[in-house]
């Protein structure tokens, strides 16, 4: 049996409505969101400093339309 893409990659995910859970569940589930997060943060390796630099002065900001000047 195969498989398309749109469906290997798009997933329905059935959320229970806020309203039908138990104040618990919901403090559950904040504190299950809030766990992950901190594990994902202390998990994670720190980003290293690139030691390849972008070309700009500090206080120069880049736009991506730079045909668009700025007046002062």
């Amino acid at each position: 049996m195969a498989v398309s893409f749109r469906e290997a990659v798009m997933k329905s995910i059935e959320l229970p409505c806020p309203s039908r859970l138990s104040a618990g569940e919901r403090a559950a589930e904040i504190t299950c969101i809030l766990a992950s997060a901190i594990v994902r943060t202390l998990v994670t390796p720190r980003a290293a400093e690139s030691a390849v630099g972008l070309g700009f002065v500090p206080d120069q900001r880049v736009h991506t339309t730079p045909y668009q000047r700025e007046t002062l």
